[in-house]
C-alpha cells in the first residue's frame, strides 16, 4: 500500500509538472526522430550529478504523460535511452520545434529533475499532391509567357526537408518557375510556346508530369479555342 501511495505522489508530481512552465528545464538533449530502440540519448547521471550508485539505491525512474514510455534509465550506467519509436510526425503535426519533456524521480528524499528531449525531423516522409490528375483549360490564343499556378505539394517534414523544388518532364511548350516564401516551395506552368490545336504534331490532349521530388503526379491540359 504505500508504494502505491509513492506511486500515486509520483505521478501527480508529473503530471503537475508537464503543465507547467518548461523553460526551466534542467537538462536538455536532442534525438533524431525513428532512432533504434536503446540508442543513447545522453549520460543523464553526469549531467544532473547524481552518482550511478544513488540511482539504484534511491529507485531513480523516468516518468511522464505520454501514453508510451518513449525514454528510460539505465541504472547501471546512468545513461538515458531510447525505449520506443519515436514519429515526429506524429507527436508534433506542422509544429516547427518538438520537444517531449519528462522528468527524472528520487526517492528518500524525493528529488524531481527536468529533462526536456527536442525531437530532431529526418526526411521519411515523400512528398504528395491532394489530388493526382489536375485538369488546366488553355486558349491555343494564350500569349507565351502566361502563367498557370500549380496546387501545392504536402510534406509531413519540416524545415530543410520539406519541399523545396519541382520538376518538369522534358516539353517543348511549357517550363516550370519555383519560388519558395518560408519553408515551403510553390510552382507554376510557364507557357514557353503558343499552342496551336490544328497543327498534326500536336495531339488534342498533352499530358506534362510534374515531379516532385520522389512524387508523381499527371497534369493533363486541355487545348481549346475560346474556353
Amino acid at each position: 500500500e504505500m508504494g502505491i501511495r509513492l506511486y500515486a505522489v509520483w505521478m501527480l508530481c508529473a503530471i503537475l509538472l508537464c503543465l507547467s512552465d518548461w523553460s526551466g528545464a534542467q537538462v536538455s538533449y536532442s534525438v533524431s526522430e525513428e532512432v533504434d530502440k536503446g540508442s543513447v540519448v545522453g549520460n543523464i547521471a553526469k549531467d544532473l550529478n547524481i552518482q550511478t550508485q544513488q540511482l539504484q539505491e534511491r529507485g531513480f525512474r523516468i516518468v511522464s504523460a505520454y501514453s508510451k514510455k518513449y525514454f528510460e534509465a539505465n541504472l547501471r550506467t546512468g545513461l538515458l535511452t531510447v525505449n520506443d519509436r519515436i514519429d515526429r510526425e506524429e507527436l508534433c503535426p506542422n509544429l516547427p520545434k518538438c520537444s517531449l519533456n519528462i522528468e527524472g524521480l528520487l526517492s528518500h528524499p524525493m528529488n524531481i529533475y527536468r529533462i526536456e528531449v527536442i525531437i530532431v525531423d529526418i526526411n521519411d516522409n515523400a512528398p504528395s499532391f491532394l489530388e493526382q490528375t489536375h485538369v488546366f483549360n488553355i486558349s491555343e490564343s494564350s500569349s507565351t509567357g502566361e502563367r498557370y499556378p500549380l496546387p501545392v505539394a504536402q510534406d509531413a517534414d519540416t524545415g530543410s526537408n520539406s519541399v523545396k523544388t519541382y520538376k518538369l518532364s522534358p516539353n517543348e511548350h511549357f517550363s516550370i518557375d519555383v519560388s519558395s516564401g518560408g519553408e515551403s516551395a510553390f510552382a507554376e506552368l510557364v507557357l514557353q510556346k503558343a499552342l496551336d490545336r490544328e497543327k498534326q504534331t500536336l495531339p488534342p490532349i498533352v499530358v506534362i508530369q510534374i515531379l516532385v521530388l520522389l512524387e508523381l503526379a499527371a497534369y493533363v491540359l486541355y487545348l481549346c479555342g475560346p474556353c
